[in-house]
């Protein structure tokens, strides 16, 4: 299967300075109310990980994915995961994107396999998130990180189940 997946030129669109101003001016992204695919459910009381209580709305009632739902949310939740040397699965996706939609089952699946790792879910078109987006090098949806002892260990890019499954269970078996 060919790697399927969206470049991300719209998120970096060229800045231009006002001389009355150094501060770049950027255009307005929309910003989705839910990018997931399945309806956002109240958070059940169960957490992903001891350290990170379920704070954000979670996709599925037996999966680890958690919907993280403004830039200070996925700002707080990646400096806890650094800080603290937890495990953790970044999934970068948009609501426009059709390879993000395709793997989206594949996705819940895993986070339901593997509950003890939280998946975060990070809608690229958040206001708020592209700068930092491009500090991590995410220029592609779908994009995963897979954090291990609070360090980025692996990188999947595009729509690709086998190198996906393969991180993932790579990923938990660094957790045993």
């Amino acid at each position: 299967m060919a790697r399927r997946l969206c470049r991300l030129s719209r998120l970096f669109p060229l800045v231009s300075l006002s001389p009355a101003s150094a501060a770049p001016k950027l255009p307005h992204l929309p910003v989705a109310v839910n990018p997931s695919p399945a309806p956002v459910l109240p958070s059940s009381s169960a957490s992903p990980s001891p350290a990170l209580p379920r704070l954000f709305s979670s996709s599925a009632g037996g999966s680890s994915m958690v919907v993280v739902g403004s830039a200070d949310s996925f700002a707080s939740i990646l400096s806890k995961v650094q800080d603290e040397k937890l495990p953790a699965v970044f999934y970068y996706t948009a609501v426009w994107c059709g390879p993000c939609r395709a793997i989206a089952p594949l996705i819940s699946k895993l986070s339901g396999q593997y509950p003890n790792i939280p998946v975060y879910k990070v809608d690229i078109d958040m206001q708020g998130v592209g700068i930092k987006l491009g500090d991590l090098k995410v220029y592609s949806v779908p994009t995963f990180h897979f954090y291990h002892k609070g360090q980025k260990t692996s990188e999947v890019v595009g729509a690709d189940p086998k190198k996906l499954e393969a991180a993932m269970e790579s990923l938990h078996k660094q957790q045993q």
